[in-house]
């Protein structure tokens, strides 16, 4: 009975400490950037899955407005916003890349506003 109890306790006790450690893991690091280019939708997904290519990000792809793709630990997007402007035709873009590791995360979006 005695040796029950103590293996319940240790369990409870193991367990509380994993879930604790849980709880405090560190959010994945976001970073965003955004940008304006002379151009319409299609150049604006165009360079987009250019610079993705060109960093060798794999699974990408191409949603409406967006181009997203991946690496080991990151995940990179591009967000295309065409201009209601009728004069001109511009488009704004905005790149996010997120990672568990805020180095990666801020020289890969660097990286691909280097490469757009």
């Amino acid at each position: 009975m005695t040796i029950s109890r103590v293996w319940s306790v240790l369990v409870i006790g193991a367990s509380a400490t994993f879930w604790g450690l849980a709880a405090q893991a560190q959010a994945p690091g976001l970073y965003y950037a955004w940008r304006s280019i002379n151009g319409d939708l299609t150049a604006c997904l165009n360079r987009s899955t250019a610079a993705l290519t060109s960093q060798e990000l794999d699974n990408i792809q191409v949603e409406g407005n967006s181009v997203a793709g991946t690496t080991a630990d990151s995940t990179a997007v591009f967000v295309c916003l065409e201009s209601l402007d009728t004069t001109t035709v511009t488009t704004t873009v905005m790149i996010m890349v997120s990672s568990n590791d805020d180095d990666v995360a801020f020289e890969l979006r660097e990286t691909l506003k280097e490469s757009f």
